[in-house]
């Protein structure tokens, strides 16, 4: 079969393939997974005592692979679960939970945040201005798909 990507499709997988690798290599040098540092991440982000669903719905990762990651880390000894009005369970940071994301996803957001404060404001807005409107086009197209 002969098909021709469009060159800014090319571009643009290019672009998400090369951030990817770039987050694969830190998280490698880490020895974090993907889902693990996407749950303490935001844990970080929503604050503690979040819920499942929170993580879930804040995030790329599924629920399936949420509720997993969250049975490793309490068995690993970083996070604990707190019964709130059920079925909703609250996740908390154990000590040694608090100083793992202390040394391994503190460091990597403030790598983050070192690499946008270099980016010049005009730069940042024209960034998210393309990306939202590429979103929203996305969605546009993801809606017209036949099922």
């Amino acid at each position: 079969m002969e098909y021709q990507i469009n060159e800014k499709v090319k571009y643009l997988n290019s672009m998400l393939c090369e951030i990817d690798n770039m987050y694969q290599t830190i998280l490698l040098k880490k020895k974090l997974s993907d889902s693990e540092y996407v749950v303490l991440f935001s844990i970080l982000e929503l604050g503690e005592g979040c819920l499942q669903k929170d993580i879930a719905n804040n995030s790329y990762i599924n629920k399936k692979t949420t509720n997993s990651t969250i049975k490793k880390l309490e068995k690993n000894g970083l996070i604990i679960l707190k019964a709130g009005k059920y079925p909703n369970m609250h996740i908390y940071l154990t000590d040694s939970g608090k100083e793992f994301v202390k040394t391994h996803i503190v460091p990597i957001v403030n790598m983050q945040t070192n690499v946008m404060n270099s980016v010049p404001d005009s730069d940042f807005e024209i960034l998210v201005k393309s990306h939202s409107k590429y979103m929203q086009i996305f969605k546009d197209e993801i809606d017209k798909l036949p099922r």
